[in-house]
């Protein structure tokens, strides 16, 4: 009797200690329960960023390593399919990833970014000098393209990219003088009416031999833009503005299509007498005093996409 009491005594203790340790559980569970509307909350916040960042890299690798579809769109805006900055190597027929065309920057628009995101994200996007801080490119969903103060959560990403803001787009180097008058061809430059609208083109010859030149002519589709009053009192370098406006329109091809523009250089000097010849495109309302041959090397710019779900 006495064991079978013993064994009784002993199942009790179990299914005690059973119920004892289901205590605890029950009490996660619950709590669990009670707290998984926040879990899910959370979940979906994990969800959304991750997706948020995937849209914002694959955003930034479109604009900074493609060169849009077509890949000329800048000579004709109306047709852009695709966003893309990257400059076009005719010669491998591949965009140069993360060096930046000065044409594209200056023709792309906040909708036209705005497309390779899609309307349920905001977006800020800027690119400038490291060296300097200047801003060449300030886009975005917000009418100052800041970045929305209500947003909850804000992905950034970033990128180092290669810029020239000035362009050399025809050059004539080492011109030696032989003592009697001499006329050569310069490169020939391209410009439209898309062209002409975003920039500006400058004569810059600058003396290279032991005497300054003081004789020599410069013209722009038979157009003569520098004269040699330009070189009076030691001018050096001579820099000058291709202004339709002083003189004429046909000193600058602006048609729709691309046309060549004809570059002409003559000198009168001494085999002492030399100089360099180059036409730089640079960004409209650029002052003349900006105007100098270290604006065509290629430096360094930050490229940074702030992005949120709206």
């Amino acid at each position: 009797m006495l064991g079978i009491m013993d064994r009784d005594s002993r199942g009790y203790a179990l299914s005690l200690d059973l119920l004892l340790a289901l205590i605890p559980l029950t009490l996660v569970l619950g709590l669990v329960a009670a707290d998984m509307d926040n879990f899910m909350y959370q979940m979906q916040d994990v969800i959304h960023r991750g997706s948020t960042e995937r849209v914002a890299a694959d955003t930034m690798n479109t604009l900074l390593t493609t060169s849009g579809d077509p890949y000329d769109w800048e000579q004709n805006v109306s047709n852009l399919k695709v966003p893309g900055l990257a400059k076009y190597d005719e010669s491998s027929q591949q965009p140069q990833k993360y060096y930046l065309l000065p044409e594209k920057i200056l023709s792309i628009t906040s909708p036209q970014i705005q497309t390779l995101l899609g309307d349920q994200y905001g977006y800020s996007f800027n690119i400038s000098s490291i060296s300097s801080g200047t801003n060449i490119l300030l886009r975005g969903t917000r009418g100052d393209a800041s970045v929305d103060p209500d947003a909850k959560e804000v992905v950034r990403v970033e990128r180092i990219v290669l810029y020239s803001p000035f362009e050399i787009v025809s050059d004539a180097v080492n011109i030696r003088g032989t003592g009697k008058p001499i006329t050569i061809e310069g490169n020939t430059f391209p410009t439209n009416i898309e062209y002409n609208s975003l920039f500006d083109y400058y004569v810059y010859v600058n003396s290279t031999g032991p005497t300054p030149v003081t004789a020599a002519w410069v013209d722009i589709n038979t157009v003569t833009v520098v004269k040699p009053n330009d070189f009076s009192g030691g001018t050096n370098p001579v820099v000058k503005l291709i202004d339709p406006a002083e003189y004429g329109s046909d000193v600058l091809k602006n048609e729709t299509e691309l046309l060549p523009n004809d570059v002409t250089i003559r000198l009168a000097g001494s085999p002492t007498d030399k100089m360099n010849v180059y036409i730089l495109k640079v960004p409209k309302g650029t002052p003349i005093g900006e105007i100098i041959l270290a604006g065509a090397n290629t430096q360094k710019y930050r490229a940074i996409l702030y992005m949120w779900v709206r």
